[in-house]
C-alpha cells in the first residue's frame, strides 16, 4: 500500500504505479478508513488550481504515474462516507498543447472505466464554474461527465465522474461505491471548480 502524504507534503521521490494501481490503492484506503456521515466542506487547493465540496476531512497523496506515454505527477484528495469514496485528482502536464490535455484526458477516464470494469459508459458535456483563489467567479469552463456502473472484487460498483483540462493542468473528480447516493453525488460533483489567478 503506498504511503499517504500529509497535506502539503511535498514528498520528491518517484513512484511508478500504473494509473489502475494507484487509483485502486486509494479507494481500498478510503474503504478502510472511518466513516463518518456528510460533513460538506469547502477544500481549496490554490497550487493544483482547483477547489471542490468534500464530505469529511481529506487525505492527500502525491505519486508519478503513467498515462499512456507519460510520467507525469498526480496529486490526490480524497474522503470516504459510508462505501463511497469521493476523490479529486490534478496531473501537472509536461506541456500546454491541446494534443497532450487530449491524450491525458482519454487515458484518465479510460483508466477510472477499466478499474471498474465498466462497458456502457453514459459520457456527456458539462460546465464547471471558474473562480479565483478568493472564490471570486471568473466564467465557466465544459467539462466531461461519465457515468458508469461495473464490478469491482466481485460487488456492483457505481462511478460518476468529471474531467477537465487548462493549460498545463488536468483534472478528475470521481465518486465511486456500490450504490451512490445521486443527490449526494451531484453535490460533489457541481462543486467542483477550476481555479486560476485573479486577471
Amino acid at each position: 500500500m503506498p504511503r499517504l502524504d500529509p497535506p502539503g507534503s511535498n514528498d520528491a521521490r518517484c513512484y511508478h504505479y500504473p494509473m489502475r494501481i494507484l487509483i485502486a490503492a486509494v479507494v481500498a484506503l478510503l474503504l478502510a478508513a472511518c466513516s463518518p456521515e456528510f460533513d460538506w466542506r469547502e477544500i481549496r487547493a490554490v497550487e493544483h488550481g482547483w477547489s471542490a465540496l468534500l464530505p469529511g476531512k481529506p487525505v492527500t497523496m502525491t505519486r508519478r504515474i503513467h498515462l499512456e506515454a507519460l510520467e507525469v505527477p498526480m496529486t490526490m484528495h480524497g474522503a470516504r462516507v459510508r462505501e463511497a469514496a469521493f476523490t479529486v485528482a490534478v496531473v501537472d502536464l509536461p506541456d500546454d498543447t491541446p494534443q497532450t490535455r487530449a491524450a491525458v484526458l482519454a487515458a484518465m477516464r479510460a483508466g477510472m472505466l477499466r478499474n471498474i470494469g465498466a462497458t456502457q459508459p453514459q459520457v456527456s458535456t458539462a460546465q464547471a464554474g471558474v473562480v479565483d483563489p478568493g472564490g471570486a467567479s471568473l466564467g465557466r469552463i465544459t467539462v466531461e461527465r461519465v457515468e458508469a456502473s461495473g464490478t469491482v472484487q466481485g460487488r456492483h460498483t457505481e462511478m460518476l465522474a468529471g474531467f477537465a483540462a487548462e493549460g498545463r493542468r488536468a483534472w478528475q473528480w470521481v465518486v465511486i461505491g456500490p450504490a451512490l447516493d445521486r443527490e449526494q453525488a451531484s453535490t460533489f460533483f457541481d462543486g467542483f471548480r477550476v481555479m486560476r489567478p485573479a486577471p
